[in-house]
């Protein structure tokens, strides 16, 4: 795939999603994080020089790609649907970006303290969805749900002070007491937390 030198894909989600197949563009507004929504991001962690991210729920890997080329950062997703694994693995060959890595793994085998900061964008969501799905899989459950959900609450628990969670559009995730709300945008949709103690 080729742009011409107007293509400006940090500017939109319609430039940047032309990357992606129609099917993934389709879905964007509803499963893949807003351009927007991940400077603002990226902005909030700018206080550390250099961190290692994990994406819960990488998906097509936009959070990940884009942050890396928008910052130093260190970017992990994990994403256990190995079509939407290969997507971001393509993506991330398509912008050439040095330090984007992904995973085919489910949630509950990877070492949260291998990372220093954590986002959060619904991704078990499908589990319990009547509709909207990425693709529809015959193993959902509201078992699953609530399985890998507590991990990511348990893993997040262990984790240092100073620990920054930034999660979207994912009011039903309940951090431990020991995390604080530090910032909030978008309506109260995109949220800083950092561990305090």
């Amino acid at each position: 795939m080729k742009f011409s030198e107007k293509y400006n894909f940090t500017e939109s989600d319609s430039e940047f999603d032309k990357v992606y197949p129609s099917r993934y563009q389709n879905i964007s507004k509803i499963h893949w994080t807003p351009v927007e929504v991940i400077k603002t991001a990226i902005n909030w962690l700018e206080g550390n020089k250099t961190i290692k991210i994990l994406d819960i729920g990488s998906g097509v890997g936009k959070f990940c790609v884009l942050g890396s080329i928008l910052s130093k950062f260190t970017f992990v997703g994990v994403e256990k649907r190995k079509n939407l694994f290969l997507q971001s693995k393509k993506t991330a060959t398509f912008f050439k970006t040095k330090n984007v890595f992904f995973i085919n793994d489910n949630i509950t085998n990877i070492n949260f303290q291998e990372f220093d900061a954590f986002y959060y964008f619904n991704p078990f969501c499908e589990q319990i969805a009547y509709s909207n799905w990425i693709d529809q899989k015959p193993d959902f459950s509201e078992e699953k749900y609530s399985k890998y959900e507590d991990y990511v609450i348990g893993e997040l628990s262990t984790m240092p002070i100073g620990t920054k969670v930034i999660t979207y559009c994912s009011d039903d995730l309940m951090l431990s007491s020991s995390y604080r709300l530090r910032n909030r945008m978008f309506n109260g949709q995109l949220l800083l937390w950092i561990k305090e103690q």
